[in-house]
């Protein structure tokens, strides 16, 4: 998992391309491309839950979806204690437990296959490994060929698997911005004592909590770093999803997620020692990311570039037309 690129630079990277019929499909923009809404699995959960668009989140109660809540009796999580949490969600989980920490190995196994180093067991692997089982919807609802329908088709252990991810990239990726090595291998008590003392399984907004019962979460994580509790040959991910298309969907939507990463960062200490500037009043202030000097219109106009191209890759690899119009600085600000 690379952590940091040259932004002044060009981002080079070979041409991909997509598989089936001569005659792909529209391309979709990069915003379409990266985010989920109002999708549902096949019992009308959204993938979403309590983040979907509100709208979404009425009409699947209208619909009869179980969104029940209670609060969190856990006594082994006190950071949890107390909070709300979606119970209906858990439920729905549980129901697929097997086939969810399978799904995680099967993960893990095409993670350490394709980068196998650093190791299973690190930080890294962990961080990679929740990034793909986040990234697993995009490529199923907006792939070219066989695409899942967005409403009531999607299997549920794959939307499980989906939410899981997102919680385990979160506390994850805190983890490594707390200072600690990419290649450190860590366990999984390590990782649960980490996001029970960090608030990870509460989320600020909200105060809601995660409503999976602690040695859940652990057995997961087990999965994904030593595949203890999990057997990768029974998921049935390999005949969801092909593993090839999800890898370089994945690479090529976590170079762009870092890059933009690096942009706001810059965008945010600029911002602040130009309070109330316009970022295009800002173009001609020297910045310095990594190794290279150079101006903020250079940094923006490297983005866009390096946004465009993994727009058309991201495209290619669903099977889909990659010709589409240049990013604007408008459009790359809004996904900020």
């Amino acid at each position: 998992m690379g952590m940091a690129h040259g932004l002044l630079a060009d981002v080079a990277g070979p041409a991909v391309s997509g598989s089936g019929p001569s005659a792909p499909r529209r391309g979709l923009r990069l915003a379409e491309l990266l985010t989920l809404g109002d999708q549902t699995d096949e019992h009308g959960r959204l993938l979403l839950e309590d983040s979907a668009p509100r709208q979404a989140q009425k009409r699947v109660k209208r619909a009869g979806v179980a969104m029940a809540e209670a609060r969190c009796d856990y006594a082994d999580s006190p950071s949890r204690l107390g909070g709300r949490m979606n119970v209906s969600a858990y439920e729905a989980l549980r129901r697929d437990t097997a086939e969810v920490l399978n799904g995680f190995a099967w993960l893990a196994e095409l993670r350490s296959s394709a980068d196998p180093t650093p190791g299973r067991g690190t930080l890294a692997g962990l961080v990679d490994v929740a990034n793909l089982g986040s990234t697993l919807p995009l490529v199923l609802f907006h792939r070219g060929h066989d695409q899942v329908p967005a409403q009531g088709a999607l299997p549920a252990f794959l939307a499980s698997v989906f939410k899981a991810s997102r919680g385990l990239f979160s506390g994850a990726v805190a983890m490594l911005n707390d200072g600690r090595q990419a290649s450190a291998v860590v366990t999984t008590a390590e990782v649960m004592v980490f996001a029970e003392e960090h608030g990870h399984f509460r989320r600020t907004e909200t105060q809601r909590v995660c409503a999976a019962p602690t040695r859940l979460i652990a057995r997961t994580i087990d999965a994904v770093l030593t595949g203890e509790g999990a057997e990768a040959g029974r998921s049935r991910l390999g005949h969801e999803v092909d593993g090839t298309q999800l890898w370089r969907f994945f690479s090529l939507h976590d170079s762009f997620s870092q890059a933009m990463s690096n942009y706001r960062f810059v965008l945010d200490n600029l911002t602040r020692q130009h309070p109330g500037a316009q970022p295009e009043a800002l173009f001609g202030v020297v910045v310095t990311v990594g190794d290279r000097t150079g101006t903020f219109g250079d940094l923006t106009d490297a983005l866009a570039h390096h946004a465009t191209r993994v727009q058309s890759e991201l495209n290619q690899v669903l099977g889909r037309s990659g010709e589409l119009a240049p990013l604007t600085l408008p459009a790359l600000l809004r996904m900020l």
